[in-house]
């Protein structure tokens, strides 16, 4: 008995062990990589259940590498109320990077229609003139929503780069589609776990669609498939992610 409970515990720890490797391997690889920088400020929106811890890695990531600044995070409440909870960096010509909590974050609808307060107090108290809006999941349903179903032009910043991290969109609702700013660039991006065909809860297949909706009403439309292992492609994982990173940054920057 005493030898089996060993055992255990020695395959436990190895695979702990394996699983720092491969995360401390993926984390050194990418090495130094440089953008331009600007003042748009990179707006990082969470999906279900989501908050600020959601992007602390890719906005911390970005902001060792000095690729972006790691500035706001701020909080949505549903009266609509936009505060900041911390400033970190100030806001200038350093990609400043803001991420965003919203009271109730388990309803994307809801969250979408809350966006042109959160926009808006961006542009009046940080002097944004232009974003780029990064959804993880369903927050990039909460970014569809408002770039298709709100207020996108009035005292808000330009939206230039929609970044859409594994998620999917419904083909059968096209109403609003015209209304996406003509001049947005549009990344829409899955993990594929060894080749599997999904991040381990959206099917590749169902992130591919986006395509239709989009094509030819907007400046332009990339779709990238990420491939790689649990801990680099999985859903959850490709915020974790330093050479997701670095792909987004290089899109968004250049």
């Amino acid at each position: 008995m005493k030898y089996k409970k060993t055992f255990i515990l020695t395959i436990f720890l190895a695979i702990i062990a394996l699983g720092f490797g491969g995360w401390w391997y993926n984390n050194n690889k990418i090495g130094h990589y440089q953008v331009k920088q600007t003042r748009t400020a990179t707006v990082f929106i969470p999906g279900l259940g989501g908050n600020t811890i959601t992007s602390d890695f890719m906005a911390s990531d970005w902001d060792k590498r000095g690729v972006a600044t790691r500035a706001l995070q701020v909080y949505v409440k549903n009266n609509g109320e936009v505060s900041t909870k911390k400033q970190f960096n100030r806001v200038g010509k350093n990609n400043p990077v803001v991420q965003v909590e919203f009271q109730t974050n388990n309803k994307p609808g809801f969250e979408g229609s809350l966006m042109p307060n959160l926009m808006k107090y961006l542009h009046k108290e940080y002097n944004i003139d232009s974003v780029n809006l990064i959804g993880h999941s369903s927050g990039g349903t909460i970014i569809y929503d408002y770039l298709t179903r709100h207020d996108h032009t009035t005292d808000v910043p330009k939206t230039k780069h929609f970044v859409s991290m594994a998620n999917t969109y419904p083909l059968s609702d096209p109403k609003y589609i015209n209304n996406l700013p003509k001049d947005l660039s549009i990344l829409n991006f899955c993990g594929n776990i060894n080749r599997s065909g999904s991040d381990g809860l959206i099917p590749v297949k169902d992130v591919k669609p986006m395509r239709q909706l989009v094509e030819g009403k907007v400046k332009s439309y990339q779709f990238y498939v990420y491939h790689g292992d649990p801990q680099q492609a999985q859903h959850s994982m490709l915020h974790e992610n330093p050479a997701v990173n670095k792909i987004i940054a290089e899109y968004m920057y250049g």
